[in-house]
């Protein structure tokens, strides 16, 4: 199954005459002060007998975003839009102007539109960015969800895209149009973990992601994925795993997606995503205001499926290993109480004291788990504590680490993507926070620092190698009248793995 949805995203290398002549439904022209400059719009200007400049001088004075222009005399393209581009400091707002361009294209009906920067590069940022990032954006905000409707189902119409470059050398033109291609995949790629996110939890189950995830083998044949039932969790001794998924009628799965692309014998990087599919919370039960957007509590999980499905469809040079650690934390006659303690695959006992902090139970015996690949690095992306949501919001996803120089590339692939984490903490004095009488670790630590002792649980089972941990949990979805899936932390871990 594609979760694209454009058809295609592709560059054109046009002259003056070339570009008037494009008949593109919408022409998006991303302007500054220094457009005047631009050859193509000389051009443009000359055939439209001085309006469009004009037009650009009035627009620039005015306080407005956007302006659209219908077709001038002599130019094929339906409707011109032009569009300010905000400060070159700041990528979040560069980021929120590609956005706006499938928003709009949709809204105007449009079919196919063709952008065109006539304008500077952000700070640090050159074309082949602002290439990739724009084409991913377009992808992932063409999305509409509209799986579970029958009769309000709005379909995008979006489905074709252009970038124009103009006079550009073969060498910066073929540099151009792999900016494109990893912008669209990483664009599906991030549709592709919003859709699992936004499905109903009844309509996405882990079973249900299972058969997503071998769904994957038909476009994708040289994946090797394998899928683990109760029966085999047993076998491999995930008592801490099983636990999550025990007062649930839906049985628990796990899966593995293995991108072989390197050089064989490299050491892998492998993603680990908590997928819990619904979270009650279990005996600990959550109270019910907000509690559907729990369908979201596997967005990690999510992302990897994401992940290992741009790697595959860009055929990406590197061994890269998908986990999703799949269960439905529910309450019933069977489910884990307060004060159990089972044992996980590291022998590790572990005292519930608390069944609402589960995400870490299914995580700690898949982080045990990965240690059979002889991993180069291992990254957990999780849905994990309200307490990151309190630090940081819904801008930054919360990163720790036992590897500092993991941690830096995170960081700066957090700035490259425009989809950023902030370091918090990993210090030994927090990691007493797992101590109890009645086991070798507690699930839980104290009121304060949730983020970092849930982290500092997850360190006890990944001593043995290059470790970093994402809390996501207030960047994976989002609420209010834009309430669905972010397709974070996507572009991050993307850009973390091809660069």
């Amino acid at each position: 199954m594609s979760y694209r949805v454009l058809n295609s995203i592709s560059v054109k290398n046009l002259s003056g005459k070339e570009f008037v002549k494009d008949k593109s439904s919408l022409l998006v022209v991303l302007v500054d002060k220094s457009a005047k400059k631009n050859k193509l719009l000389i051009h443009m200007d000359k055939v439209t007998k001085g309006s469009l400049f004009k037009s650009i001088n009035s627009f620039m004075k005015s306080k407005a975003k956007s302006l659209n222009l219908q077709s001038p005399e002599g130019v094929l393209s339906k409707e011109v839009l032009l569009m300010k581009t905000p400060d070159k400091s700041n990528t979040y707002l560069w980021l929120d102007l590609f956005k706006s361009i499938s928003k709009t294209a949709n809204s105007l009906g449009k079919q196919d539109i063709s952008v065109m920067f006539a304008c500077k590069c952000p700070d640090g940022k050159d074309e082949s960015w602002l290439t990739e990032v724009c084409c991913r954006q377009i992808e992932a905000s063409a999305y509409i969800f509209g799986s579970s409707k029958n009769k309000t189902v709005v379909k995008p119409s979006l489905k074709k895209a252009s970038i124009i470059a103009s006079s550009v050398t073969p060498s910066a033109l073929k540099k151009l149009k792999t900016s494109a291609k990893v912008g669209f995949a990483v664009g599906e790629a991030m549709n592709a973990a919003k859709h699992l996110g936004d499905m109903p939890a009844n309509l996405c189950t882990p079973r249900i992601i299972e058969r997503k995830v071998k769904a994957l083998k038909k476009p994708f044949p040289k994946l090797k994925i394998s899928t683990f039932n109760e029966k085999d969790l047993a076998k491999l001794k995930m008592g801490s795993f099983l636990s999550v998924g025990r007062g649930s009628d839906e049985p628990s799965r796990m899966m593995t997606i293995e991108h072989k692309g390197g050089k064989a014998g490299e050491k892998p990087i492998v993603l680990v995503g908590k997928g819990i599919t619904f979270d009650t919370g279990g005996i600990s039960l959550k109270p019910s205001p907000a509690m559907d957007e729990m369908k979201w509590d596997m967005c990690g999980a999510a992302s990897v499926f994401g992940v290992m499905i741009a790697l595959a469809r860009l055929n990406a040079k590197v061994n890269v290993v998908g986990l999703l650690a799949c269960a439905e934390n529910m309450p019933s006659a069977h489910a884990t109480k307060p004060g159990d303690v089972v044992t996980s695959m590291s022998g590790q006992t572990i005292e519930i004291l608390n069944t609402d902090a589960e995400g870490r139970l299914v995580l700690c015996d898949a982080l045990t788990y990965v240690k059979k690949y002889k991993p180069a690095h291992v990254i957990d992306i999780a849905t994990l504590t309200g307490a990151c949501v309190v630090a940081l919001g819904n801008y930054a996803s919360g990163l720790m680490a036992n590897d500092q120089k993991l941690a830096d590339k995170i960081l700066q692939a957090g700035e490259n993507s425009g989809d950023r984490a902030w370091q918090l903490p990993l210090w030994d004095e927090y990691k007493s926070c797992t101590k109890t009488n009645f086991a070798d670790l507690a699930n839980i630590g104290g009121a304060g620092a949730g983020t970092v002792t849930a982290a500092c649980f997850l360190s006890k089972f990944t001593e043995d190698y290059s470790w970093a941990h994402l809390d996501i949990a207030g960047t994976a979805w989002v609420k209010g009248n834009e309430k669905g899936g972010t397709g974070r932390p996507v572009p991050l871990l993307c850009d973390l793995i091809l660069s």
